[in-house]
């Protein structure tokens, strides 16, 4: 007796189920010989060395239009937020700032 299950003689499928198999294995190989060839590795590489590069154009184009338009509006580019005192140590008029380290908490409510 062999180890494979019998199949009925009218199973409509088995023809599919066997096509099936024979595809994937023939074309499972055939993509794992191309995606290991030196070939599509250079190619892989090329193209993505041109999107790095194009990325790179557009992220430095849109931050100049966006530092644009925000001189145009009257606001603070990224540059001019960076360079402000974020300690806060001093104020505008070059007075030392008073820290509030005690942070008033809720009372507490009671219901009854």
């Amino acid at each position: 007796m062999s180890d494979k299950p019998e199949k009925p003689e009218g199973d409509p499928f088995s023809q599919m189920v066997q096509f099936y198999d024979d595809w994937t294995k023939t074309w499972s190989g055939a993509a794992s010989e191309m995606v290991s060839s030196k070939g599509f590795a250079d190619s892989v590489a090329q193209q993505l060395e041109s999107t790095l590069s194009m990325t790179q154009l557009m992220r430095r184009q849109m931050s100049e239009i966006m530092e644009q338009s925000l001189q145009q509006m009257s606001l603070p580019t990224r540059k001019e937020i960076a360079t402000l005192d974020l300690e806060g140590t001093t104020s505008a008029l070059g007075e030392p700032r008073r820290s509030c380290n005690r942070i008033p908490r809720p009372r507490a409510v009671r219901f009854f």
